[in-house]
């Protein structure tokens, strides 16, 4: 066959051009809508092209692109809050519109007064919102019998326009100044100081509930860790940026509880209506826009896209905060979530970003942003049992090590300025000035000095006083992992004036794991010595209450112990967040201050000099997926909604080491977190135990003394030191912070953005005759004061209650509490009622 090639020219020209016919119908717009004042870009804006329904929305940062159709003539802009405004179109095939909207103080809808209450059936905004609440059960991904997907997400965290404060003042630093994002925000220069990327296989089950995130690589900018705890900073940002689920009942963000616009109870607080109905490839889809009835409260403004095939899904939502919030240094909140359907119709989550802006009332100073894409949606095949085994999220050892998996599967290329984020670092780290500059602050967050292997300090244990030692002078310190990570010591030399003697510490632990004994989950064998001057009650302890602003607490103890202690110990944590520690103590108590032992008895008249004890105690605890921040040792709980049991038991050795006494003690603990929604949140904590054996009243249940370290501590604010004593007791105590729910909803007082709290705190518990000094000959006489009055004394019929109710971010620094004693309110040495000024710092 012989082939004409000038008809297969022609041919091959005329199917292009019949492929391009569409495309050259129809022209591209882009562009971004701002508002005119601020210049900053305005989310979930609709654009609407006409004649037709054609239309899209604008990204968090205002940014939008569509295609228009060569007989459309004019294209709308419209947000709520803002005049609309619209535009001719002209015929060429490119526009790029930068496009301005003016504020204007936009009522939802025109409410006439009338007899007759409106039905909500006479609303089509409140039925369409019903049904999307009545179908949020079907629609979230924990209907799914079983998913799992791969994940990509970016935390970052850093400046906005640094130029302005710092770059005059940075000297050598003024090179990361050189590269400032400008793209992101409209107006703003955004300076990332700190980034983290995550890859990770995410799996997800409902009968049995179970879920697991597997980071299989990871990438994350590195301070010098002298100064700066990077495992901290991941904790706390990925603590305060979680991710955002519009189908939870409330939506967690910088510890604090927004509503979300489809719970349950939203038509209590949001006021809905239709906006636009859009029709995109997926499908026709309702955009329903929602704002606060009271802007004060912690409720969004926003749009939802809402599907129309009986689902009633979420297919995007856009949500914003408004500066009448109840918030300190946060000048916007942005978020903008994304679904894709399945095969099925099911809305996957595909992109959800969320950026926080902080600063003062006028100037925004930092930012933080977290974006995720997740992508490789596989719901039917079978997930492995084993894959749910150990922590809910678990990284692979190699996940640090591995980042060419990240290189090759990001989602999106970082940007020029994100790319020299992890090269900015490593040049600061290794800059003079900039190790100065974090030494200082180092110095004054956290009161230690760092030379290397050893660190010295805490600074505001240096100076103190109380009344047996007048004035107190410590040197104290620690070792760091630039000596070893697998052994750890601290300690301190004191000396008191007044008393003239000299006192010691000294902690040492060793990692039995072949890991730092930072690591969760932990495995070391630690020793203990102390011989040090301290209030009865309290344990062994590196701080012991002896800072400098202690001194000048409000009840000034006289009557204390000098004690020589010995403690080992032995620390086992497993992965599901049981650990188990087992110890003996040795611990000599001689009087000290105004503090006399009077026997009872046939021994009246008679003073017991010391108190001598052998103890052995096994302790249990729980804390389901429980975080924390720590630097070596010392572990502060990131309070969560999760809860935490402690069971501990001692049994006291007579006869061992000069020990004098027989006993055993059981103790359990509890304490939880309620996260109530619009309501705030509470602290619960309780505690029960009972003490078998006759002993001096010091090695009883005091229950005003704090221990470091411990959780379940109740701190009593009226209560006398060594007020009550106990060998059965139960304690109790509620701290609810409402976050300005009631105070939002009075008017002039809702400006001031104040917040109210109230907190209650009981003890009740009693001495079985063996341990009580008027019927038992076995022990000591409670301790009296100069005026003869006595100081403990035993819980009766009545617990000992205590209440507050105060107001908080008074000045957005300060709390004020009154407090009044509910109970045992008839003796002459105690306070019935105190006002309480405290620094609190939230947002």
């Amino acid at each position: 066959m012989i082939y004409n090639k000038k008809l297969d020219y022609i041919l091959l020209v005329g199917f292009l051009l019949l492929m391009t016919c569409p495309a050259l119908g129809q022209l591209t717009i882009k562009g971004r809508v701002v508002d005119r004042n601020t210049g900053h870009g305005i989310p979930r804006a609709t654009i609407v092209l006409a004649p037709g329904n054609l239309g899209t929305s604008t990204d968090t940062s205002g940014n939008f692109a569509i295609l228009a159709n060569k007989n459309q003539t004019s294209i709308q802009f419209r947000a709520m809050g803002y005049t609309a405004v619209n535009l001719p179109l002209t015929q060429d095939s490119l526009q790029q519109l930068s496009v301005e909207l003016d504020y204007a103080d936009n009522m939802l809808e025109m409410v006439t007064i009338s007899k007759r209450s409106k039905s909500k059936k006479d609303d089509p905004a409140l039925e369409l919102i019903d049904l999307v609440i009545k179908h949020k059960k079907d629609n979230r991904l924990r209907s799914l019998n079983q998913v799992q997907f791969e994940e990509y997400e970016k935390v970052q965290f850093g400046l906005v326009d640094p130029r302005k404060a710092m770059e005059k003042r940075m000297g050598k630093l003024k090179f990361i100044f050189k590269n400032l994002d400008t793209a992101s925000i409209k107006g703003k220069a955004l300076l990332p100081m700190y980034m983290e990327e995550n890859l990770s296989d995410v799996y997800s089950q409902t009968d049995p509930s179970k879920y697991k995130k597997l980071i299989k690589s990871h990438k994350k900018t590195e301070f010098d860790p002298r100064y700066i705890n990077n495992a901290n900073i991941q904790q706390y940002l990925n603590y305060q940026f979680r991710p955002v689920d519009i189908y939870d009942p409330s939506i967690f963000i910088i510890n604090k509880l927004f509503l979300s616009p489809i719970a349950d109870e939203a038509k209590l607080f949001y006021r809905f209506y239709i906006q636009d109905t859009i029709q995109t490839v997926d499908g026709t889809f309702v955009e329903l826009a929602f704002e606060p009835k009271n802007k004060q409260d912690l409720l969004f403004s926003g749009t939802l896209q809402v599907t129309t095939d009986g689902r009633y899904a979420v297919r995007q939502a856009e949500l914003t905060v408004g500066k009448e919030a109840n918030l300190n240094w946060i000048n916007d909140i942005l978020i903008s979530l994304h679904y894709d359907p399945n095969a099925d119709g099911f809305m996957f989550l595909r992109k959800s970003d969320l950026l926080i802006l902080f600063g003062g009332r006028k100037d925004d100073a930092l930012f933080g942003r977290r974006v995720a894409f997740n992508s490789k949606w596989d719901f039917k095949t079978q997930i492995p049992a084993k894959v749910f085994e150990g922590a809910p999220t678990e990284m692979l050892a190699s996940a640090s090590q591995d980042t060419a998996i990240l290189e090759r599967q990001r989602p999106i290329p970082l940007n020029k300025i994100e790319q020299t984020v992890y090269s900015n670092t490593d040049s600061l780290n290794n800059m003079k000035s900039f190790k100065r500059l974090m030494a200082i602050g180092y110095l004054l967050a956290q009161g230690f000095h760092n030379a290397g292997p050893v660190e010295f300090g805490p600074l505001e244990y240096t100076y103190s006083f109380n009344e047996v030692e007048g004035n107190r002078i410590r040197f104290g310190g620690r070792t760091t992992g630039q000596l070893s990570e697998k052994v750890y010591m601290e300690g301190y030399l004191a000396y008191g004036v007044k008393d003239q003697q000299m006192k010691y510490y000294l902690r040492s632990a060793f990692s039995l794991n072949n890991k730092s004994v930072t690591t969760f989950p932990a495995h070391y064998l630690e020793g203990t010595v102390q011989h040090d001057v301290m209030e009865p009650g309290r344990g062994i302890g590196f701080k012991k209450g002896d800072s400098f602003f202690a001194s000048f607490s409000g009840t000034k103890p006289e009557k204390f112990l000098f004690n020589d202690a010995y403690k080992l110990n032995h620390v086992w944590e497993f992965g599901n967040h049981i650990s188990i520690s087992t110890g003996f103590t040795y611990f000599k108590r001689e009087t000290a201050g105004t503090l006399v032992f009077n026997k009872t008895g046939i021994h009246a008249g008679e003073t017991l000099p010391r108190i001598v004890t052998n103890d052995v105690d096994l302790q249990l605890r729980w804390a389901p997926n429980e975080n924390f921040y720590y630097r070596n040792l010392t572990r502060t709980p990131i309070i969560d909604k999760y809860p935490v049991f402690t069971l501990q038991y001692n049994q006291g050795i007579k006869g061992f080491l000069g020990g004098e006494y027989n006993y055993s003690a059981l103790r359990l603990a509890a304490s939880k977190r309620l996260f109530l929604n619009q309501l705030g949140t509470a602290d619960l904590t309780l505690g029960v135990g009972k003490i078998w054996g006759a002993l001096p009243y010091p090695l009883l249940e005091i229950p005003n003394v704090q221990i470091e370290q411990d959780r379940h501590t109740v701190d009593y604010f009226m209560m006398n030191s060594m007020e009550f004593a106990a060998d059965r007791y139960v304690k109790f105590a509620i701290d609810h912070r409402l976050q300005g729910f009631l105070l939002n909803k009075i008017p002039l007082i809702k400006k001031l953005r104040w917040r109210e709290l109230w907190r209650l705190r009981m003890f009740y518990g009693d001495l079985s005759p063996r341990n009580n000094p008027y019927i038992s000959n076995e022990v000591v006489y409670f301790d009296k004061d100069d005026d003869g009055r006595i100081v403990t004394r035993t819980i009766d019929q009545t617990p000992y209650m205590e209440a507050t109710v105060g107001v908080e971010n008074v000045l957005r620094f300060f709390t004020v509490e009154y407090v009044k004693r509910l109970s045992y309110r008839e003796y002459d040495n105690v306070r019935r009622e105190k006002v309480r000024l405290t620094v609190h710092f939230n947002f």
